[in-house]
């Protein structure tokens, strides 16, 4: 290679070097993405329970609120279960055909779980009750007619037969966060 071909190729292998390293981007360090976003969510959402023993929401967006009048109408959806999709990723519902019932008179909104005692103490029962609280809940937000309302917004009071009492206790009234924080 000549004098002239070797400063050349030294200069352009130099100069690529330090176009590709220093591209203009500074270093900014970290940086606060500002509030989450807020809002309500529209649609229909199911609580089941994944694999890990967690209750996870799935959204059934083609549902329409009209379909949502009777309030054992979320018995169905549960019963009827995850999607297939759902169930690969490992979801599965623990409502099985014992009797369940759902009510609503006033601003009350109770489930009935008839046919089995209930132990605080069991992660599947606990599940089962999130799964109708928070499902009921979502539904009767949905159903309002404001939609201002939010899922916790709606107690539910859950009508159990219990093998104990006490802070545990799956009996009585409930909010939807009850059963999605860690125990």
């Amino acid at each position: 290679m000549t004098r002239w071909g070797s400063r050349t190729a030294t200069a352009l292998t130099a100069l690529s070097v330090t176009l590709l390293a220093g591209c203009g981007v500074r270093p900014t360090g970290v940086l606060d993405g500002g509030a989450s976003a807020g809002g309500l969510t529209k649609g229909l959402r199911l609580y089941f329970v994944s694999q890990s023993g967690r209750l996870e929401a799935v959204s059934r967006p083609g549902v329409e609120v009209s379909r949502l009048t009777d309030p054992k109408s979320v018995l169905k959806f549960l019963l009827e279960g995850p999607t297939q999709a759902e169930r690969e990723a490992g979801l599965s519902t623990l409502l099985d055909r014992a009797e369940y019932d759902v009510t609503v008179k006033g601003e009350t909104v109770a489930v009935t779980i008839g046919g089995r005692i209930l132990d605080p103490s069991s992660l599947e029962d606990r599940n089962l009750t999130g799964q109708l609280v928070c499902s009921v809940a979502r539904v009767r937000a949905m159903t309002d007619g404001t939609g201002e309302t939010r899922t916790d917004d709606v107690p539910v009071l859950v009508q159990a037969q219990s093998n104990g009492s006490g802070p545990g206790d799956l009996a009585g009234t409930h909010v939807c966060s009850d059963f999605l924080r860690t125990v």
